[in-house]
């Protein structure tokens, strides 16, 4: 096999030079294309690592509010409104570990490490998951809030996307 390998290799070489030419510029053009592939993947996987580790408290909790908003003020009835959330705790994060437990005899020794990964800033423990805050409570001043009606709207609305009580959900009548 490798015989036949090199015997085509001489043949390319002894023929024509054209041959070569064509050849070699397949051969580097084909490279080029794989560098620049790489370059380019490299670049959007750490634009979206950074995006997700980038998501503060306060951004999260403004979009909230503002889809809320555009969704309660979408509710017939309601007007112009305002929206309030308040969240119970911050982000959560899971990471991996590595439990190494040691008996001897009487006494059970447990040793946890976050479970590392070599990345481009240095090591950095591995994520498992991420929680979000959860909601808490939410306030709605609008202009049709004096309504029993959209009140009751707005109140199922709010209760049904979050997940929480009716007593966590204050619906008033904006000041005119």
């Amino acid at each position: 096999m490798v015989n036949k390998i090199k015997e085509s290799v001489s043949k390319i070489i002894a023929g024509d030079s054209k041959k070569v030419k064509i050849i070699v510029a397949i051969g580097l053009i084909g490279i080029v294309l794989i560098f620049m592939s790489d370059i380019f993947s490299g670049n959007s996987k750490n634009k979206n690592e950074t995006q997700q580790c980038s998501y503060s408290y306060d951004e999260y909790t403004i979009e909230l509010e503002n889809k809320l908003k555009k969704l309660v003020s979408n509710i017939d009835g309601v007007g112009e409104c305002e929206v309030m959330i308040t969240l119970q705790n911050t982000n959560e994060s899971v990471y991996a570990t590595d439990v190494e437990v040691k008996a001897d005899g009487d006494s059970t020794n447990q040793k946890d490490e976050y479970v590392l990964y070599d990345s481009d800033s240095g090591e950095s423990p591995v994520l498992i998951k991420e929680y979000l805050p959860q909601v808490q409570g939410v306030t709605v001043v609008c202009t049709g809030g004096d309504n029993v009606s959209v009140k009751e709207k707005i109140i199922q609305c709010v209760t049904s996307l979050f997940n929480i009580p009716t007593n966590r959900v204050s619906v008033s009548k904006i000041k005119t």
